[in-house]
């Protein structure tokens, strides 16, 4: 069977799956009838915005070219947390996380300890639970969210406020 002739199947000899039948093209030889050597694979230089200076942090973008300011310092380098003054109240109640007070039956400032406790909306909200759904009417006595949250002195141990659950 000749090269440009069809086969059987429909098939030029020396094609496989139909495709063209490839060749590969000799490379070119050096004066030593050896390949030249390829040079190794460089992969393209990253694009730069000339808009953004490069070195400058990803969260702070500078645009323009503007000159920084100098920074003049006192010498003094403050490191660790910047706290602010918060103001310290007499009750916490109505507040639903710890809170600084000065307590009004000791007198002594401090952070309120929190206890939760089954209350009024607890209760109203485990009815409404048994009589949709029975099963389950015990569990909005087990979770926190829906229970009141009494703050405590730290110091007395005494109720310096209160937060209510209310179902909606």
């Amino acid at each position: 069977m000749d090269y440009n002739q069809n086969n059987q199947y429909g098939q030029v000899s020396g094609q496989q799956g139909g495709y063209p039948y490839f060749q590969p093209q000799p490379q070119p030889l050096n004066q030593y009838n050896q390949p030249y050597p390829q040079p190794p694979y460089q992969p393209p230089a990253p694009y730069l915005d000339p808009n953004i200076p490069v070195g400058q942090p990803v969260g702070q973008p500078q645009y323009g070219n503007y000159q920084q300011q100098p920074v003049y310092s006192s010498g003094f380098v403050q490191n660790g947390p910047v706290y602010t003054a918060s103001p310290v109240l007499r009750s916490a109640e109505g507040m639903r996380f710890p809170v600084q007070i000065q307590c009004p039956y000791c007198n002594q400032q401090g952070i309120t300890r929190i206890e939760n406790r089954v209350g009024d909306g607890t209760i109203c909200a485990s009815i409404l639970v048994l009589i949709f759904c029975w099963p389950l009417f015990w569990l909005p006595c087990c979770l926190e969210d829906c229970k009141d949250r009494v703050h405590l002195c730290i110091h007395c141990q005494k109720c310096v406020g209160k937060k209510r659950y209310e179902i909606c």
